[in-house]
């Protein structure tokens, strides 16, 4: 993942650790969205601690990506199939 991190962050002109901190940032403002669909969205994203890091994300959306067919197998970001969630 901090070849990702890297790629955006030269892409961008930046840090990978900047790059983080944004996408940190990012879920932390979602996360406070009092929508019941978007509270729901995010309690579907596996992760370890409280607030999903920019880690579980990016892997969760692959996911997502990867079982509807638009994210080919050899970009999968995540060997992890089971956070594919049918909508």
């Amino acid at each position: 993942m901090q070849n990702l991190w890297k790629q955006v962050a030269d892409q961008y002109c930046t840090s990978a650790e900047k790059v983080q901190a944004e996408i940190a940032e990012a879920i932390r403002q979602g996360m406070n969205n009092p929508d019941a669909d978007v509270q729901q969205a995010w309690a579907e994203i596996p992760r370890q601690q409280d607030e999903p890091q920019p880690e579980d994300v990016v892997a969760w959306i692959a996911a997502q990506l990867l079982a509807a067919g638009i994210l080919p197998e050899s970009a999968a970001v995540s060997e992890q199939p089971e956070m594919a969630v049918k909508r």
